[in-house]
């Protein structure tokens, strides 16, 4: 069985190659006891590897010297407050193209199919843009983070969580998805106002569905 390390580096190249991030964009971290680890500064995911991750000890924010010199992504902040206010055991932030020009564009990212609702749950919040790396956008991250599995970043990106790095991943990857026929629907000459999105009941009907309860069940296992 791969380390919960092997996870986050497998699943944090996996945002590279699906273009959730370009460059040493985007961040990730993982929970393991009284310590995280995050991804180095600089560095893109396509070449790190375990050995390049950052240990910073979740309550304090001290850094472990690493071996090679890395320093830990400059939005450690972020990752920390999570940690330090949560449970949660895993952290992706990203830069989904497409939820990123719709969003910049003042278009609020809502569900259109049940499959968005079960993996991102009831509500994505979206922040409004302040400068990254800070204690101000940490804080609008954790306070907007309670019951919900995804946030937007205004004119910045997403952020998604996880009880392990292949749901995380997997709930950027639905939220660009969800982000693309949204898209695609405008760009088919919808007016936004005439586009079919779930409705507050339609969403609960889905969370309330049996098999969707055991549906989560498994993807937080």
């Amino acid at each position: 069985m791969s380390s919960i390390y092997e996870e986050l580096i497998k699943y944090s190249k996996l945002l590279s190659e699906k273009n959730l991030v370009i460059g040493p964009g985007g961040n990730t971290s993982c929970r393991d006891g009284e310590f995280m680890y995050i991804k180095p500064s600089g560095l893109t995911f396509s070449e790190i590897s375990v050995k390049d991750l950052v240990k910073v000890e979740i309550k304090s924010g001290k850094v472990i010297e690493h071996e090679f010199g890395h320093k830990p992504s400059s939005e450690i902040l972020m990752h920390l407050y999570i940690y330090q206010t949560s449970d949660i055991k895993c952290v992706f932030h990203a830069h989904p193209p497409i939820v990123n020009g719709l969003t910049a564009g003042g278009i609020k990212i809502q569900h259109m199919f049940p499959d968005s609702v079960v993996y991102l749950g009831k509500d994505i919040p979206m922040v409004e843009y302040c400068t990254p790396c800070g204690a101000e956008l940490a804080n609008l991250v954790i306070n907007n983070l309670k019951n919900n599995y995804c946030i937007i970043l205004k004119n910045h990106g997403a952020l998604s969580i996880g009880n392990n790095p292949k749901i995380a991943f997997t709930r950027m990857e639905i939220l660009e998805g969800l982000a693309q026929t949204l898209w695609i629907t405008l760009s088919s000459g919808v007016k936004l106002s005439d586009v079919r999105f779930l409705t507050d009941k339609e969403i609960n009907d889905v969370l309330n569905l049996e098999n969707e309860k055991f549906r989560q069940k498994l993807i937080e296992s």
